[in-house]
């Protein structure tokens, strides 16, 4: 880990650590980890987004025309964040260069809220699958996750300004 430059108090450490296949491997470098942060997150994402779809099939064949519309946005937005991360040209390891010690602790806060955020999809997935077809019920777990891209893509949206803005 020594060529990780620039990284204080763990943090990234605490990143490699919740990122399944990175925990206990020694001589990680950054260009690693931020490939593998990236793909862990854009693979949760897309998951997401691929379980709507099923949700969605369900829902059309079960009659329930004006809820699969509802969540064509969903499944659009998904697809967007999907390729924010895995397209994103900001990667660990070029950023370790420019920012200082503290800078970089702020960037890698913010990829943690980060992946705590997107590991919250499945679950929020989950309660639109399990909320039986009931309109209102499923209406109601729609604008949850609206409400909960807004909040992914407005950290996406703060980390790139960060990034331009250390």
């Amino acid at each position: 880990m020594n060529q990780m430059k620039g990284v204080i108090s763990g943090k990234l450490e605490s990143l490699i650590s919740l990122i399944p296949g990175l925990s206990g491997r020694e001589g990680i470098g950054l260009n690693e980890v931020d490939t593998e942060f990236r793909l862990h997150l854009s693979e949760k994402v897309i998951r997401g987004r691929e379980r709507m779809q099923d949700i969605r099939e369900e829902f059309s064949g079960d009659g329930k025309i004006g809820l699969p519309g509802q969540m064509d946005s969903s499944i659009k937005r998904l697809l967007g964040i999907y390729d924010s991360l895995k397209n994103d040209k900001y990667s660990h390891s070029a950023i370790s260069e420019k920012f200082s010690k503290q800078e970089l602790d702020r960037f890698y806060d913010f990829d943690m809220t980060l992946l705590e955020e997107v590991d919250r999809l499945d679950l929020m997935v989950e309660e639109i699958a399990t909320s039986d077809g009931y309109d209102a019920k499923v209406r109601e777990e729609i604008k949850r996750l609206e409400q909960f891209l807004n909040e992914v893509e407005e950290l996406l949206s703060k980390r790139s300004e960060l990034l331009k803005n250390p």
